[in-house]
């Protein structure tokens, strides 16, 4: 009889367990907030070491049609899920930019330093800066391209890996989309000092106008460039451009297949973006647009692209973020409105270490800001953290 109850406890201590497990397995996976400071455009970076590092626009001033800000950076600290004390970025401040594809951009360097760069269309100017490896202060701004700075006219990505730090963006003559191309900065510095301006693109592929690249260094000092075509001013398909660099400067450059998920015929500007983010296996992964509808496809293993998942209601799926937690699940989120300044309402899938869809959604209506987008990263406790 002793042992019977003893079996019996057992038995209900690791059911209790497996049930309290599965709550919180549950509940990590709603950590979904607003930005901090009633911040837009958040941008999020996880390190090597599984830190959250975030960037993000602050109105100066919270009331309608104020636009006027600067951009600031924090820390997640999940143990009390708090952020450290804001950082400023931007030495000067400026008028948001109301499009996504002009959204500014983040990265973690090997030594802990963040990398910044953004978009000013008026001046038709990006602007760089970094902090030091504490993240504690940035340095001031400095304008980072003159020699191909024609047309630009969306947002520059920037990249780090180790020492390597790449800026990326498009440029050319706006009225001759199909001659546009991208263009790179390479730093072997962490940022003290950067190349010369390169074409790293094929100019008879063309570049979208309005549409933001998406980059990433991987271990193998190669730098990957998600960027949209414009062949004929139609063929605004996603291009996967691998950058081999030398010192500051390219050794090689490659495209890879264009999939007929990644190809779009439209002779309008789909004002797209897209988002890199690396699995514990070091696999980059990718997501996009491609004819209202967001995709995904391993990049690294250039295995052909698939649809996430159909909208809440007929309409657009647009700016999508892709985050892993440490045991490998995927989350990809995304908003879903038909207006280029609506953010829309927020929607996602996650998908378990070996890409079957689990039975995660957001069920609860979130509204997405104005201007704004989501972003996401995984969590220590396997959920993932979602800003919007």
């Amino acid at each position: 009889m002793h042992n019977m109850t003893q079996s019996s406890l057992r038995s209900l201590v690791i059911m209790l367990l497996s049930l309290f497990c599965l709550v919180v397995q549950a509940e990590s996976y709603n950590l979904i907030q607003a930005t901090p400071d009633d911040g837009l455009q958040p941008r999020i970076v996880v390190d090597e070491s599984g830190n959250i590092h975030l960037l993000y626009f602050k109105q100066r001033l919270q009331r309608r049609g104020a636009l006027e800000g600067s951009l600031y950076y924090r820390q997640f600290i999940p143990t009390g899920n708090t952020w450290t004390t804001p950082v400023k970025v931007s030495s000067q401040s400026f008028n948001l930019q109301t499009f996504s594809i002009s959204r500014a951009a983040l990265a973690i360097d090997g030594e802990g330093r963040a990398h910044a760069v953004w978009y000013l269309g008026r001046e038709a100017e990006y602007f760089y800066s970094r902090s030091n490896p504490e993240r504690s202060e940035f340095e001031e701004q400095r304008s980072m391209v003159s020699d191909f700075a024609e047309g630009i006219d969306a947002g520059a990505d920037v990249a780090a890996f180790g020492n390597q730090v790449a800026i990326v963006w498009g440029a050319g003559d706006l009225t001759r989309e199909p001659e546009r191309t991208v263009f790179a900065r390479l730093s072997n510095d962490n940022g003290a000092s950067f190349g010369k301006e390169w074409m790293i693109g094929d100019p008879f592929l063309g570049a979208c106008a309005c549409c933001s690249p998406a980059s990433d260094i991987n271990s193998d000092h190669q730098l990957t460039v998600a960027y949209r075509s414009a062949i004929d001013g139609v063929g605004r398909h996603m291009q996967l451009l691998t950058v081999t660099p030398e010192g500051t400067g390219v050794s090689s450059t490659s495209y890879g297949d264009v999939h007929a998920l990644q190809e779009w015929e439209l002779s309008a500007c789909p004002l797209s973006t897209n988002d890199f983010a690396v699995s514990p296996a070091q696999e980059s992964w990718l997501v996009f647009e491609t004819e209202y509808r967001i995709v995904q496809m391993n990049a690294t293993a250039k295995t052909a692209p698939s649809r996430i998942a159909e909208p809440f209601t007929q309409t657009r799926q647009k700016n999508p973020a892709v985050a892993f937690n440490p045991a490998g699940d995927r989350l990809v989120v995304w908003g879903e409105a038909i207006g280029h300044s609506k953010g829309g309402r927020l929607n996602l899938r996650v998908f378990d270490t070996e890409g079957k869809l689990t039975d995660i959604r957001v069920d609860e209506e979130i509204t997405i800001p104005n201007f704004s987008f989501p972003a996401a990263a995984g969590l220590p406790d396997g959920g993932f953290l979602i800003l919007y």
